[in-house]
């Protein structure tokens, strides 16, 4: 056979796709379109006009695994869900907790453990460590949320522990609880695992965690619609090699999240 005929067979060869493989439905072809609200830091969130965020850098990784590129059209986060739903959008990465009510809608992929922290001014003058050290202290958190409940608990253990309970102190959000900490009128706050990183990372030298995360459970997902069954097995495969080749575990890093936000 001709040289050149063998080398065209070869050429048809690799171009061809493997029988039955098919393209990932897209709205956009060889385009992921990820619906992602930039205002939750270091999730996703805006500086010097650009967004950045441990959810920005993932897709990144993933879709370099599944040879597309990515983009990110602006969607307020209460919108996020109707867009997938509606087919606007791909895949939501945006901070997206799991729970019952998205799961009805749409399949995860998760990819991060969310907690709470008890965040304490820099050096930590009170010297607290943990849950239980925070009996007998004046503590914040915003008022009607999972934080304000953690801390009713804790103040209930204390008692039963025949120790001082907590010192409540439940203000309208955490903006407001980070200032209570600021100008000394708590000892401590508690707050989610992301929100504690945020604040050490945008005023280290104001803020500092006290001992480790506790309740540690809250998984935050890739969600996809449960009708594109092969775009979910594909991200399925993707966030495994990149756990499985180290990227993962240096994003973590990266965003100085703690060990306890691994899901892998």
């Amino acid at each position: 056979m001709p040289h050149r005929l063998i080398l065209a067979v070869v050429l048809l060869a690799v171009s061809v796709p493997p029988a039955g493989a098919q393209p990932l439905p897209l709205v956009s072809e060889n385009t992921l379109t990820i619906g992602m609200s930039p205002t939750f830091p270091p999730f996703e969130y805006v500086l010097d006009g650009k967004t950045i965020g441990f959810d920005v850098d993932l897709p990144d990784l993933l879709t370099k695994k599944l040879k597309l590129t990515f983009t990110t059209p602006p969607i307020d986060f209460k919108g996020i869900i109707p867009a997938l739903t509606g087919k606007r959008i791909d895949a939501i990465i945006s901070g997206m907790y799991i729970n019952d009510a998205r799961e009805e809608v749409a399949d995860f992929v998760p990819y991060l453990l969310v907690g709470n922290q008890v965040v304490v001014r820099k050096g930590n003058p009170a010297g607290l460590s943990d849950k239980m050290s925070l009996c007998g202290h004046r503590v914040s958190a915003p008022v009607g949320t999972v934080f304000e409940a953690s801390a009713n608990k804790a103040t209930a253990a204390c008692e039963a522990a025949g120790k001082p309970k907590i010192e409540m102190l439940s203000l309208t959000g955490t903006t407001a609880c980070a200032l209570a900490l600021t100008h000394d009128r708590a000892d401590a706050i508690i707050v989610s695992t992301p929100t504690a990183v945020a604040l050490m990372q945008a005023t280290p030298d104001t803020y500092a965690a006290a001992g480790d995360p506790f309740d540690n459970e809250t998984k935050v997902g890739i969600a996809v619609s449960k009708e594109n069954p092969a775009l979910f097995i594909a991200l399925e495969k993707a966030m495994a090699d990149v756990v499985a080749d180290g990227d993962y575990a240096k994003l973590l890093e990266r965003w100085k999240l703690p060990p306890s936000s691994a899901a892998y």
